[in-house]
């Protein structure tokens, strides 16, 4: 059995879930489908600990060829980084789905 790897957040993509949070809950006035969309992120991000390979690569030559995965939870994509010799997996970004993450990255 692989050991688990330990999670790192960017402040950037921290930042994205905080902004996320709150354009749902401000925004859409849904406090309700906010705290689920919360909920299902932190699952789906907290299986890279044991899974870290569970993502994909993401398309883009020159991302792949830097490591770029991406993990898709409902309508968002968890952009991360697997460290093999730190043993920790690296969320760089959580943006919505339809957003050319290309540009962002």
């Amino acid at each position: 059995m692989q050991s688990s790897y330990k999670l790192k957040f960017t402040p950037i993509a921290e930042d994205d879930l905080d902004r996320m949070y709150m354009y749902i809950l401000k925004h859409l006035v849904a406090p309700k489908a906010a705290d689920d969309l919360m909920d299902d992120i932190e699952i789906s991000i907290m299986r890279l600990k044991e899974f870290p390979y569970s993502g994909s690569p993401v398309q883009d030559d020159i991302l792949r060829g830097r490591g770029y995965r991406k993990l898709i939870v409902k309508n968002y994509i968890v952009f991360h980084l697997i460290d093999e010799i730190g043993k920790q997996v690296i969320i760089m970004r959580v943006l919505y789905g339809s957003q050319k993450y290309e540009n962002i990255l």
